[in-house]
């Protein structure tokens, strides 16, 4: 199945990638058994150049998952924030990050869309499109504001650089709660 499941992802990427997304994440839950088959494969997928398969991986990648699978989606994670540059991936991160917040925990949230932030700033279009996704997802998603906000008063030099003073004053709006300058 894995190697259909490759095979798929490589000849039809466009048409595969939310059932590849779908595979990888019900295997994910199978625990550490399945690692050896499935840790190639989810490799192999996030050097695709498909940015549609990239996309769809990344968001199951950043997903809460239960005990079973974290470990490995953590792992799996890492790389490809070693690697990932294109904003459509790193998007599919933060949307998850923020859609997941809640089952996954502040710590873990706030992480992830750290490090996705760090990797989109790097470009002046990066930057915007964090900032616009900041908002949007503040403003989509229950309780991320309140979140964004507490981490922009809790460390404000770290999260300057990332978020824009526009959104800044978005995400204070919709949350209700005042952002230091």
């Amino acid at each position: 199945a894995v190697a259909l499941v490759g095979e798929l992802a490589q000849e039809r990427p466009r048409t595969a990638a939310a059932h590849v997304a779908v595979f990888v994440g019900r295997r994910l839950e199978h625990g550490p058994g399945d690692r050896a088959v499935l840790r190639p494969l989810v490799v192999a997928l996030l050097h695709s150049p498909s940015v549609s398969v990239r996309a769809a991986l990344a968001g199951v990648l950043a997903e809460p998952g239960t005990p079973a699978s974290r470990a490995l989606r953590t792992e799996l994670l890492d790389l490809l924030f070693t690697q990932e540059r294109d904003p459509a991936v790193l998007d599919a991160v933060l949307t998850e990050a923020a859609r997941g917040a809640a089952r996954r925990g502040r710590p873990r949230t706030r992480d992830l869309v750290h490090r996705t932030g760090q990797l989109l700033v790097r470009t002046p279009e990066g930057a915007a499109c964090f900032d616009r996704r900041l908002v949007d997802l503040a403003r989509a998603v229950p309780g991320f504001a309140a979140l964004v906000t507490r981490w922009l008063a809790a460390q404000p030099q770290e999260w300057a650089a990332l978020v824009g003073p526009g959104a800044r004053r978005m995400v204070e709006n919709l949350s209700g709660q005042g952002v230091p300058a």
